[in-house]
């Protein structure tokens, strides 16, 4: 007899090192590495905990308890949980978003195309985490939030907007629908319908 397949956990974080905002970085603003030793224990005792149960399962006393530091120290760097969620999904989509800097592409369509395929890849990669009520929209959240702050180089504020919500409502949809076809050809159809309209809006160099 075979041996039972074990289902994929849910994959936040990892071992890569906290990533400093580029705000603080044109500041030139120094982290102290205590601050981020202990955001790492947090991040990654969150990432550990999703892999056993739910997000709406999961307390910050939970989180504490896997991160060996107490409720305090916990409030003293995020709000509550959800804030913690956020800043792990952001962080993340910011590093997902710059492979390949699709921004720099030659056309409007090659640029959004780009994009559209980091967001579905994004998603896909974290199909295996635990859909409900609280994971799913502080998920979507983050990631239109982060979106739509990086379409901002190219876009107005209302433009990026559009398209980030646009994305990523269709890339939540194909990972509750149909995630193991392909997403290249939703993310293509997507970027055909909002191309004529965005393409007005463009932040032109030199213009």
């Amino acid at each position: 007899m075979g041996q039972p397949t074990e289902r994929p956990k849910c994959r936040l974080s990892d071992a890569r090192p906290e990533v400093m905002s580029a705000a603080l970085v044109q500041r030139g603003a120094r982290v102290d590495p205590r601050v981020t030793r202990t955001r790492k224990l947090i991040r990654d005792a969150l990432g550990s905990l999703l892999a056993e149960k739910s997000f709406e399962s999961i307390s910050v006393a939970d989180i504490a308890e896997r991160a060996t530091v107490n409720r305090a120290t916990f409030y003293a760097h995020y709000s509550d949980k959800f804030a913690l969620l956020e800043a792990i999904v952001r962080r993340d989509v910011a590093e997902r978003l710059s492979q390949g800097e699709p921004l720099a592409a030659g056309t409007p369509r090659a640029m959004l195309v780009g994009v559209a395929n980091g967001v579905f890849a994004f998603v896909g990669a974290h199909r295996s985490c635990r859909i409900d009520r609280d994971f799913e929209p502080q998920f979507e959240r983050a990631i239109t939030a982060q979106l739509t702050e990086f379409l901002l180089v190219k876009f107005e504020h209302c433009t990026a907007m559009l398209i980030a919500s646009a994305l990523v409502a269709a890339a939540m949809s194909w990972r509750h629908r149909s995630p193991k076809e392909p997403y290249e050809p939703i993310a293509d159809r997507i970027v055909t319908v909002l191309l004529d309209g965005v393409a007005k809006h463009m932040k032109l160099q030199g213009a």
